[in-house]
């Protein structure tokens, strides 16, 4: 039977965990994680002013490899952070010397001290104190011992149930075999370098599984998070329940999936430019992923076509506003966009481009 055990590290101080990290026993991005750069370099100073100024900050929460092992190690380190990885990245830049303090920063014990904008080595130089009152903090530090990978992963989706994880970074953190996939699939060129939309939250991740839920349904379906959810949950529920043999051909059945995917991948990172502005909306890219799917044959010409096709929707939408004649096809298909995971809209906005494509003679 699987155990998981949850009690209090033996207190250390920062320097003590700074250290372990120069020392490369901390896995400061294991799957489940989210992204480094969530916390902008303002909000990482404000942390430091909160430890400087005896302000309370949350608990951390680290799988501890040290107590019991785990298949969810990949890395080999002793420790692999849970929760609290914004927190201990802000305190370990600042150590590092690549953040300073804001420019606002106030040393509420003695406010004629000049600390705004000092980073740590001038911090150790001017203020030995506040340096070394850094160092000895001894933050409280949650250690979870398990046997079971399931376990750390359900932790940290319990400790960010709230606003601080979102959809795409709660699914990435679920066990079974679609978060490793479209892990995979997020290393494709495609997602790397010719998205152009924001991908501070892991928006990319989000993408991805909407691409292998289409891959696995056969059509283009309804893209929203709970049938993503469904789509991941179901996954793991197979491969948890089926013995060794089927565990495999499941598996197998997935790493299919994945490689019908990237196969598409291909050539839309062979269509599209380097940070296209052509997918600077991640809601329009499934319509051009089945879109390519089914007809390939139009990759050399997918983006000369879509920038007249929408220009034709932007002309379109401007005469309707003044009340002029305007392409009723091209107002409907702005319409259906402004809906971009309903499967009305996305079956929708396809069969528009391809009759257009038709009409083109781009496609039989």
């Amino acid at each position: 039977m699987s155990y998981i055990q949850v009690v209090q590290h033996s207190p250390m101080p920062l320097r003590w965990w700074f250290e372990q990290m120069l020392a490369g026993n901390i896995d400061l991005e294991p799957p489940y994680q989210r992204r480094s750069d969530i916390w902008t370099t303002q909000k990482k100073a404000h942390l430091i002013d909160s430890l400087i100024n005896d302000f309370d900050i949350p608990k951390i929460y680290v799988a501890d490899f040290t107590r019991a092992r785990s298949p969810l190690n990949l890395s080999k380190q002793p420790y692999a952070i849970v929760d609290g990885k914004q927190r201990l990245k802000a305190i370990f830049d600042f150590m590092s010397g690549n953040i300073k303090l804001n420019r606002s920063s106030l040393w509420l014990e003695n406010p004629d001290a000049q600390i705004k904008g000092l980073g740590f080595a001038e911090l150790r130089e001017k203020f030995p104190s506040l340096a070394l009152k850094i160092e000895v903090f001894e933050p409280v530090v949650m250690s979870i011992a398990t046997d079971d990978d399931a376990k750390i992963y359900e932790m940290f989706v319990r400790l960010n149930s709230g606003e601080a994880a979102n959809s795409a970074e709660k699914r990435n953190a679920r066990p079974g075999p679609i978060p490793g996939i479209v892990r995979q699939l997020t290393s494709h060129p495609f997602f790397t370098n010719r998205v152009r939309f924001n991908k501070r939250r892991m928006q990319e991740f989000n993408l991805a599984a909407k691409l292998l839920l289409i891959e696995h349904s056969g059509a283009l379906v309804d893209t929203k998070a709970k049938n993503l959810d469904r789509l991941v949950e179901d996954a793991a529920k197979s491969v948890q329940d089926a013995d060794v043999k089927e565990r495999e051909q499941i598996i197998s059945s997935y790493e299919e999936l994945q490689a019908s995917v990237l196969d598409v991948l291909e050539y839309m990172a062979e269509g599209f430019e380097e940070s296209d502005a052509l997918l600077a909306r991640a809601g329009n890219i499934p319509v051009y992923y089945w879109l390519i799917k089914r007809h390939p044959e139009v990759t050399d010409n997918i983006r000369d076509f879509l920038l007249e096709f929408e220009l034709n929707v932007l002309n379109a939408m401007r005469a309707e506003r003044v009340g002029g004649p305007a392409d009723q096809e091209m107002t409907r298909y702005y319409t259906l966009s402004r809906s971009t995971n309903d499967q009305l809209s996305l079956r929708g906005r396809y069969q528009i481009l391809v009759d257009t494509l038709r009409r083109k003679r781009l496609i039989n």
